[in-house]
């Protein structure tokens, strides 16, 4: 039996999406980004999806909501 995967957020740039599956893997949370553009027939359309499992959604809400800016120098 599969876990079931559900869609955390919906990126249209690859760069950010990267990040934020780096993020997740960086908390132990499993992604995955699947691109729903049809770049490869010249048509940009509905960005790259980045999917969790959907038994760690709140979890992965939660890891990329928080701000690590104050421990920046």
């Amino acid at each position: 039996m599969t876990a079931s995967w559900a869609t955390l957020t919906v990126f249209d740039a690859l760069p950010p999406a990267e990040i934020a599956c780096g993020r997740l893997r960086v908390e132990g949370i499993d992604c995955v980004l699947v691109d729903r553009s049809l770049l490869q027939l010249g048509i940009v359309a509905d960005g790259i999806e980045l999917r969790v499992p959907a038994a760690q959604l709140e979890q992965a809400r939660a890891a990329l909501a928080r701000d690590y800016s104050a421990e920046l120098e």
